[in-house]
Parts: C-alpha cells; sequence; structure tokens
C-alpha cells in the first residue's frame, strides 16, 4: 500500500463526507433557511461525525460559495478550515484537554472536565472575526460528568446569536435530557462497506487494498481513510478479528482464560478491552444475519466462521451476553465477573 496522506474527496453531496446524505441535506438546508446554535452529531467512533462538522464549518465560513451551504473547497477560509487554522472554528475534545492540562496534573483525563467547560463558554462568548458565525466543535461530549453537563448547559441555554455549537458523542443518550432537548440531533448510522470502497477508490487506492480495508471498517470511513494512509491500522486491525475469531470458536475453557486476562487488564487498558468486545458484538451479530438468512449485497457469502454457524437464537443470546458485559463494565461491575458471565453464555461452535 503507497497511499499517505489520503483526504476524503468530495461525494455527489458535493461535501466531503460519505454515507450521511440525509445529515448533509439537513444541515446545508439549515444554512439555506437558517442555522440552529446547537447540534448533536451521534454515532460510532469514525463513522464520519468529525467530517461531517468539518464540512459544516467549511460551508459557513467559506468566502467563495457556488450555492447556499455548499463549501468551495479551494478559498481561503475552506483550506484553514481543514488545517483547523481558522480563528472562528474551534475543536475542543480529550486530546486538546490533555494538551493544555496542568503537567503536574495527576488526572487521566478520562473525561471532559470543568475547567474545558468554561474554556468553551469563553471561547462562544467571543465574536467572530471574519465570518457571520463562530462554529465550536466539541467532541468526546459522552464522557462529561454530569457536573460539567450542567454547568455547559448554561452555555446552551442563553447562546449568543453567532454561536453554532456542534457535540460530537457517541450515543447522545448519555447527554443530559436537558442538553438534547436544546439541540438538533442527526444520528450518523454505519455505512455499507460499498459506500466505503467507492470512497478509497475515488482517492486513487489501488482496488485490493481498497477492497481489503472497506471489508474491515465495519461501516466507518474515517477509519478507512486512516487505514489507507496507514498500513499498519489494518494488519492490527486483521490481527484484532483474528484474535477475537479464535475467542469465540475456542472451547470453554479458552473462552474464559481470555475472560480473566481481559478483566486482569481492564484497568490499564480500558480501550483494548473495548475494542475486542466490540468486534465481538460485530462478530455475533453477524452468525445472528447470516443464520436469519439475512443476505448482505456487499458480501453475499459473508460467512466469518465458515459453516461452523450457530443458531440465530443461540447467536442471539451471545448478542445480549456481550451488550449486557458492556453495561456493566459502564456501571463499573467487575470487569473479571462481568466478561467471565459473559462468556459462559456462548453457545459451543461446532463444525456442521
Amino acid at each position: 500500500m503507497t497511499a499517505t496522506g489520503i483526504e476524503a474527496p468530495p461525494s455527489s453531496t458535493g461535501w466531503r463526507v460519505w454515507g450521511h446524505d440525509h445529515a448533509v441535506h439537513e444541515l446545508r438546508s439549515a444554512i439555506d433557511k437558517g442555522v440552529r446554535h446547537a447540534y448533536i452529531l451521534s454515532g460510532y467512533h469514525h463513522v464520519g461525525k468529525t467530517a461531517l462538522a468539518q464540512e459544516f464549518a467549511r460551508a459557513l465560513m467559506c468566502g467563495s460559495s457556488p450555492s447556499p451551504g455548499q463549501p468551495c473547497g479551494v478559498c481561503s477560509a475552506c483550506r484553514r478550515v481543514g488545517r483547523g487554522a481558522h480563528p472562528d472554528v474551534t475543536l475542543y475534545d480529550l486530546a486538546r484537554q490533555q494538551e493544555t492540562s496542568d503537567k503536574a496534573s495527576t488526572s487521566k483525563n478520562l473525561s471532559l472536565n470543568i475547567q474545558t467547560v468554561r474554556d468553551i463558554t469563553s471561547s462562544i462568548s467571543l465574536r467572530p472575526m471574519e465570518a457571520r458565525h463562530r462554529v465550536v466543535i466539541v467532541d468526546d461530549v459522552e464522557t462529561m460528568q454530569e457536573t460539567a453537563q450542567e454547568a455547559f448547559l448554561k452555555t446552551l441555554e442563553e447562546p449568543p446569536p453567532y454561536a453554532v455549537i456542534l457535540l460530537l458523542t457517541t450515543d447522545a443518550e448519555l447527554l443530559l435530557e436537558t442538553i438534547r432537548s436544546r439541540c438538533m440531533t442527526l444520528h450518523l448510522q454505519t455505512v455499507r462497506p460499498s459506500t466505503i470502497l467507492d470512497l478509497l477508490l475515488a482517492t486513487g487506492l489501488d482496488e485490493k487494498d481498497a477492497t481489503a480495508i472497506a471489508a474491515a471498517s465495519i461501516g466507518r470511513p474515517g477509519w478507512a481513510v486512516q487505514a489507507a494512509s496507514d498500513p499498519n491500522i489494518l494488519r492490527e486491525r486483521l490481527e484484532l478479528e483474528s484474535l477475537v475469531k479464535g475467542w469465540i470458536t475456542g472451547d470453554q475453557y479458552r473462552r474464559m482464560v481470555e475472560a480473566t486476562r481481559l478483566g486482569d487488564v481492564f484497568s490499564k487498558d480500558r480501550a483494548a478491552v473495548y475494542a475486542r468486545l466490540s468486534l465481538a458484538q460485530t462478530m455475533w451479530r453477524e452468525i445472528v444475519l447470516h443464520a436469519l438468512g439475512v443476505v448482505d449485497v456487499d458480501r453475499p457469502d459473508k460467512n466469518i466462521f465458515e459453516g461452523q454457524q450457530p443458531t440465530a437464537g443461540e447467536g442471539v443470546t451471545a448478542l445480549r451476553s456481550v451488550e449486557r458485559c458492556l453495561n456493566d463494565l459502564d456501571a463499573n461491575v467487575r470487569p473479571k465477573l462481568a466478561l467471565q458471565s459473559m462468556v459462559l453464555q456462548w453457545p459451543t461452535i461446532a463444525a456442521r
């Protein structure tokens, strides 16, 4: 794979957003009819929330727009938004909080804190320097504790007329109802592999690499573009798929050993454990769909276990056990107990 520094080209909508035409239409219409002061963009990591927010900001900042809601992509304003250098567009997330936090602090920056909320409020209060709007993008919003959300609510209740606030989250339901009621929510679903393949081919990637990345992307265009830029990402993904597939198809002893190991490392590497559970969830979902005879037009012969297929009922039981485990971990149930209880509910997969 030779591609480096790949950027998504414009899709059929004219925005550099693929597979979310309904959301693009909503935001373009808003620019034409009247922009709201706050939006929630909800969806999985790398599904396209950041790209959508950036293109919305470009459309609002563009000085040479060919039509309402359509950024030209080449003017100074559009280019600076893309580089994160426009004075009227600001991004806040956990990474920025980490960079600006007190170096002596022992905080692990696992959640957006009160100080970041204060910084966001201060930024929103500043008048635009060049454009009609000041756009503030806040990522990782689901990590805000309730006290931080309550502090942020004051900003949403009385924002200045020029402010446009974009809240990016993996799950809008994790936000206070009082916050959600003051925003327009756009839910971004995973994207068809065929659409992601078209995206990658449009970047100039060769068909073999593009097909492999699209198949491994689990419907996430952002991840696919990153993987096209860095071959290590796809390699690590395929290695993870192999590990999770071995976990699911292993005997009860192997499953329990792995669950115990993951429980032991959970406090040190939550992200790795969640990555395995997310992929296990995806695999069990594919098992259920295949057992029900639901054909994916992008992958009509998809069967991740090559004939070693449990029944739909068994797959549903396993899928629910993974979802319950994720909920238990979020509720601070002992990780080892949550993971061990999960695998005990997985059906034995025997060759048929």
